[in-house]
């Protein structure tokens, strides 16, 4: 009977060995098949983020070599929905073009990816000797005036600083231009993206864009090509200006000539304030002279010496304007229009660069691909969001 007694309490022992066994082993295996489910949607849901952002503009892309997803939240969640067969969410919005951050760093990415940036044209070169002329190119002068675009620009809601006043100031107190053409910077990869990719005066770059003056639009943001330019030209001739004065100032034969013709004109006292608009008049002068040479395709330097200065004080006084409408120096140095137009954006504020480069975008799309097309419901980037066994899933993709 012990025996017995001593066998049945062996077999119950196993038995509950046998079940904690067993049901360790169950669980074992529907946590292994869980997490083998949640393993397969999170390659899945990977693999569709990717999918996602795989639907970018091709224009846009194709044009201007950035990336931007144009799609709303429910569209992208029916997406996800299609391509893993999951219950998830996606959403774009916290990528919306809005900060023009993440624009800049595409920008950048594209110009280096395509050894665009390391390019040093001839147009860098302060040395070069030539015959100037223009450089080619025209197209008509437009204004856009179409209501639901210009409500739309991602500009309108960037600030921004008047650029007669900004360029008066960078005239008086440009110390070290070579920064301004120093490359492999950011801010020379964005202004050699800026002339590689749009419309100036004198040079198309796309006859099919809207403006005919689209880097100068980036400098003054009006929305006529007619104001653009005049506006431009101002802020090119308040830039010579100060230059200019400095070098008047700096040149002993320049400042007894000035003060000569002050006492002949008020002797006395008065002479000294004459000396003052003599020179101002003749700074100024020679800024308006220095854009009408840029516009036919001579070099200007930034800093100029005496064989580079064009016009003389007799020029002045008599109201000489030259052959063409303009009087040429001695040589042909210095820095062509386009790197002119460099100077002035370099002064411009990075975010008001980057949005109009979008608003540019946003006009030529609007005119040729998709009249539709809005800049602000475009993103970087997406986010997709999925409860999968109870686990949360998340994932966030940029350009």
């Amino acid at each position: 009977m012990n025996i017995m007694q001593k066998q049945g309490s062996s077999a119950v022992f196993l038995a509950v060995i046998l079940s904690a066994l067993i049901s360790i082993t169950l669980v074992l295996v529907f946590a292994g098949r869980n997490q083998v489910r949640i393993s397969i949607a999170d390659g899945a849901l990977n693999l569709a983020s990717v999918s996602l952002l795989s639907e970018y503009d091709y224009y846009v892309q194709r044009d201007y070599g950035l990336f931007l997803l144009n799609g709303t939240d429910s569209y992208l969640s029916s997406a996800v929905r299609d391509y893993t067969g999951l219950a998830a969410k996606a959403s774009a919005s916290r990528f919306c073009v809005v900060d023009t951050e993440p624009i800049r760093t595409q920008i950048l990415d594209y110009m280096k990816s395509t050894g665009a940036a390391s390019i040093v044209t001839d147009a860098l070169s302060d040395e070069s000797d030539t015959n100037g002329g223009g450089t080619g190119g025209s197209m008509p002068d437009r204004t856009l005036r179409h209501g639901p675009t210009i409500t739309g620009l991602p500009s309108r809601a960037v600030p921004d600083t008047d650029i007669i006043t900004t360029a008066r100031k960078l005239g008086e107190n440009l110390t070290n231009p070579d920064a301004i053409f120093r490359t492999g910077t950011s801010k020379f990869i964005m202004s050699e993206y800026i002339l590689q990719k749009f419309n100036r005066a004198e040079t198309v770059r796309a006859a099919d864009h809207f403006f005919s003056s689209e880097v100068e639009y980036i400098i003054c943001g009006e929305l006529s090509d007619t104001k653009n330019k005049r506006q431009t030209d101002l802020a090119l001739e308040a830039v010579r200006t100060g230059l200019n004065l400095t070098h008047i100032y700096s040149d002993p034969e320049k400042v007894s000539a000035i003060a000569t013709a002050a006492e002949a004109i008020t002797p006395g006292p008065a002479a000294l304030v004459t000396q003052l608009a003599i020179a101002a008049a003749w700074a100024a002068a020679e800024s308006v002279n220095d854009v009408k040479l840029l516009h036919k395709g001579y070099k200007v330097p930034i800093v100029k010496t005496s064989s580079s200065w064009a016009i003389d004080l007799d020029s002045i006084l008599e109201g000489y304007s030259g052959e063409d409408g303009c009087i040429r120096p001695q040589v042909n140095l210095g820095r062509t229009y386009d790197d002119y137009l460099r100077i002035l954006l370099y002064a411009k504020d990075e975010n008001i660069k980057t949005a109009r480069i979008l608003d540019l975008i946003q006009i030529n799309m609007r005119k040729d691909h998709d009249g539709f097309f809005l800049v602000p419901e475009c993103a970087t980037g997406v986010s997709i969001d999925a409860d999968v066994y109870g686990r949360k899933l998340s994932y966030n993709r940029v350009y």
